[in-house]
């Protein structure tokens, strides 16, 4: 169950970041008649470096169905003065400035379906690695890459089997949102632990309990949580 939910916090983190290249990244707000992305980044102080394996930057899988029909007509499609609020018009501007490749099509998707909800969506970890990669096809400047690699860090943490890689991603993750702080590395160590093994009461119980009040500092609606692991730790010492 702590595991589950945990998964769940991490999910809370990586929608921050989605919410942030949801409501930032695209290129919306502007009236240029070329579409430009430009999304500022403020520096972080050096982490340790993370490898992202070079197949995993490969664009060349990006498709998207689309008939000939409507890109011709996409092509054709004459825009207003005030197009970027309009789904088609913003997919017509896409194709006419770059032509009928996939990433423009997954960029223009991704558009029409914030323009339908735009207080945020959710989409799955590999949609969102497609349209990282649509946008840097798009525009590939170091803002593009940084959020392509954001993704790409979320996948190899889903997937590795290496508890010193899951750490790595998991602490650059909570650094970025809350800084460097002590109860970061408790917390991380606490979630690589529970992935990878758990923890053995009453024998871990002071590791056990340190985790979950870091937990709350960082989190503090996780308050049952911390209440829970308490109960754990006195049930788990009466049984000696």
């Amino acid at each position: 169950m702590l595991k589950r939910y945990f998964l769940g916090l991490t999910a809370l983190v990586y929608l921050l970041s989605l919410s942030f290249f949801v409501g930032c990244g695209d290129p919306e707000g502007t009236e240029s008649p070329t579409i430009v992305d430009t999304e500022p980044t403020e520096p972080l102080e050096p982490l340790e470096p993370i490898v992202i394996p070079e197949e995993l930057y490969d664009t060349s899988g990006l498709t998207y169905d689309i008939s000939d029909a409507e890109v011709q007509e996409l092509m054709a499609l004459e825009l207003p003065d005030h197009w970027i609020h309009d789904a088609k018009y913003f997919h017509a501007q896409l194709v006419q400035q770059f032509g009928n490749i996939p990433a423009v099509h997954i960029v223009a998707e991704h558009h029409r379906k914030r323009l339908l909800a735009p207080g945020g969506f959710i989409t799955t970890l590999d949609e969102s690695i497609n349209y990282a990669k649509a946008r840097y096809v798009l525009w590939p400047n170091e803002s593009t890459l940084k959020s392509l690699e954001g993704y790409l860090k979320d996948k190899l943490m889903q997937e590795t089997d290496d508890p010193e890689l899951y750490a790595k991603i998991f602490r650059e993750k909570l650094v970025h949102q809350f800084g460097y702080r002590p109860e970061v590395d408790i917390v991380v160590e606490g979630e690589t632990k529970l992935m990878f093994g758990g923890f053995k009461l009453p024998d871990d119980a002071d590791e056990y309990l340190a985790y979950h009040e870091a937990l709350h500092a960082l989190f503090p609606s996780t308050l049952h949580l911390l209440e829970s692991a308490r109960e754990d730790v006195r049930k788990a010492k009466a049984k000696g």
